[in-house]
Order: C-alpha cells, then sequence, then structure tokens
C-alpha cells in the first residue's frame, strides 16, 4: 500500500491500476510518474509542429493525461466514473468539458493571456476529470496554452508536487479562485506582473 499526504492531493485508495508491480515506495512512484510527465512533456514541446496541432478539446485532455501517467497507471486518460472530494459529479465531466472547450474560445478572443490561462487553469483542477494526476496535468495542459499561444510556460512556483510554502499558496489561491477571485492565483502563476 502506497500513502498520500500532501495537502491537495488525492488519495488512491485502489492502485491496482498501476503497471509497475515493482513500484513499493511513495519515493519509487513519484520518480516513475515524473519520468512518464517530462516523456509527455518533450513530445509535445520538442518540435513546434506537435505544439501547433494541439487543439483543446476533450480527445487532447484525455490523450494529455494518457501521455502523462499511460507508462504507470493502467487508467490514464480514462475519466473517473467515482466522486472525489473535489471536481464535478462523475457524470458530468463530459459536460463540463465541452464548455470549457466554449468558454476557451470566447477567452481567446476577449481577454489577455494572462487572465485566459489563469481560468484555463483553475477550470481544469475544478472539473478534476481522473481519478489521479490533475493538478499536474492541468499545469501541463496551460503551460502547452502558453507555449501555442507564443507565450512561456510558468514556474508554478518551483517544485510544487512537494510540502512547500509555494504549495500552499497554489492550493490556497484555487481555493479563492472556486469563489470568483482569481487575482490570487493569477498572482501565483504570473507573479503578480499584470
Amino acid at each position: 500500500m502506497i500513502t498520500f499526504d500532501k495537502e491537495g492531493e488525492t488519495p488512491l485508495d485502489d492502485i491496482s491500476g498501476l503497471k509497475l508491480k515493482k513500484i513499493t515506495t511513495r519515493k519509487e512512484l513519484d520518480e516513475a510518474e515524473a519520468q512518464n510527465i517530462l516523456k509527455a512533456y518533450i513530445h509535445y514541446t520538442l518540435t513546434p509542429s506537435t505544439l501547433k496541432k494541439i487543439e483543446f478539446n476533450l480527445s487532447f485532455f484525455r490523450k494529455l493525461h494518457y501521455d502523462m501517467f499511460g507508462d504507470v497507471w493502467s487508467w490514464a486518460g480514462e475519466f473517473r466514473t467515482t466522486q472525489t472530494s473535489i471536481g464535478v459529479e462523475a457524470n458530468k465531466i463530459h459536460q463540463a468539458l465541452y464548455q470549457l472547450q466554449d468558454d476557451l474560445k470566447f477567452w481567446e478572443e476577449n481577454w489577455d493571456y494572462q487572465d485566459t490561462a489563469t481560468r484555463l487553469h483553475h477550470t481544469l483542477v475544478k472539473i478534476h476529470p481522473f481519478a489521479n494526476g490533475n493538478g499536474r496535468w492541468a499545469r501541463l495542459a496551460t503551460d502547452l496554452w502558453l507555449l501555442k499561444t507564443g507565450q512561456s510556460v510558468l514556474s508554478w512556483g518551483g517544485n510544487i508536487t512537494e510540502i512547500s510554502i509555494a504549495r500552499t499558496e497554489y492550493i490556497a489561491s484555487l481555493k479563492e479562485a472556486d469563489s470568483g477571485s482569481y487575482e490570487r492565483l493569477m498572482g501565483f502563476m504570473f507573479g503578480n506582473n499584470k
């Protein structure tokens, strides 16, 4: 059994989908996932043509999650079917992501890139469509959107997958955004340089 104890982390009660049976510790799992995520990042960013082809739609959202976690988890890229402590109801995930696609088009046409990226990231996290890896997936999706629109990737406060002041601020800023106040999250993401 692998335990999960970081604030804001979705615990995994069932590790039966773990493809790498040799993993027995949290550190080994983190390392395997990090390697898989790096592989996905390289895949999407190595050539400009790959990045240019990305369409932020339901198919891409699933594929990105699969590419990030498919070497480690058999359920990678599959939407969750049960309720988690955060996220929309499982039967509303498709609808929420379709709505996000429409919203993103509006934001791109009417808002600056910082407002759009902040709202995109928050909405992806809030929908929370997968059993695990939602924060990392939402951060990479946001970074890919930024790159595709000619912006730079974000530092995300450093390594926020570990317990840290930056992770605490990230979680707090997401909670504020849940109530409709996005300034703190935008400040975290972009360093208050708007």
